[in-house]
């Protein structure tokens, strides 16, 4: 693994992406950090010159724009080592009570946008990269992206989305490019996606289903500076990230909280549970054989 890795990050304004730039450089790393206002990082530029940081702006739903950021960290580092794929955004409303103009729009950046860099990534790897160094592309995914909580059924699909793109992208690149995938799938972490959210009021047949008013306090619960709710620190998190970014052989999914976890296995209850009941039902379903 060379030293020091140089690392190409989206949506380094706040959250999990401002984290990760923060550790990278502290732990001797060089940071090409993307984001739609630069001016919210002002603070981490003066801190580090340009020796070390290279701030760019970038909105993930331009491909032109993603394409442009590879380019010039290349030229100014010589390479890119690692990829998070960050940049996202949230939506709070139900299936029924989220306009289609904003489910779309958060599909525009949650899947479209990270697929932008995706491809922007691969290449890079493959090709701008010395020969056979390849990189690692970690995706920002979410437990969401296998569990399906109320309240939030359009992120849920993006990320769901996401990882089955992610899944197909790791089979699909040739082993000899050196490429690796990590789906990061943390569960409730106290960052800014919650904060900033959109929340469409509840439609107004869900006033009294208890999954929804359940989901919706705990979100709001999990935004508020008080901590009345106890969840995932990202600071943290993204030491366990960094630390797996070291590994030769990285997981395809990385967990990251006890509730993701937790809500995990029982995901996998239910699925073999639901395999279980569908065994007899899926008998005797092939073709006959031809005369």
């Amino acid at each position: 693994m060379v030293s020091p890795r140089v690392w190409l990050v989206t949506g380094s304004s706040s959250g999990f992406g401002l984290s990760i730039c923060k550790l990278a450089l502290a732990r001797g790393d060089r940071v090409v950090a993307t984001l739609r206002k630069p001016s919210a990082i002002a603070a981490l530029s003066a801190q580090w010159g340009l020796g070390a940081l290279l701030v760019l702006q970038v909105d993930v739903t331009r491909p032109e724009e993603v394409a442009h950021a590879f380019a010039a960290a290349t030229a100014h580092f010589g390479r890119v080592d690692v990829v998070f794929n960050n940049a996202g955004m949230s939506i709070v409303g139900e299936v029924e009570g989220v306009p289609e103009a904003d489910a779309r729009r958060l599909m525009d950046v949650n899947f479209w946008g990270a697929l932008a860099v995706c491809k922007a990534a691969v290449r890079c790897f493959r090709e701008d990269n010395p020969a056979g160094a390849g990189g690692l592309l970690f995706n920002m995914s979410s437990a969401a992206g296998q569990c399906c909580p109320p309240a939030t059924a359009y992120y849920n699909a993006t990320k769901h989305a996401l990882e089955g793109l992610s899944e197909t992208l790791a089979a699909e690149v040739d082993p000899t490019w050196n490429i690796r995938v990590c789906i990061l799938a943390p569960g409730f972490f106290r960052s800014p996606i919650t904060d900033n959210a959109p929340t469409f009021p509840v439609h107004p047949a869900y006033t009294s289903v208890r999954s929804v008013q359940h989901m919706r306090d705990i979100i709001a619960k999990t935004g508020d500076p008080t901590r009345p709710l106890p969840v995932g620190d990202v600071d943290k998190a993204c030491r366990a990230i960094f630390e797996v970014s070291a590994l030769e052989h990285p997981p395809l999914r990385l967990f990251l909280g006890t509730d993701c976890t937790r809500a995990m296995r029982e995901k996998c209850e239910k699925l073999l549970a639901d395999l279980d009941a569908s065994a007899t039902w899926s008998e005797s379903l092939q073709e006959d054989p031809l005369p």
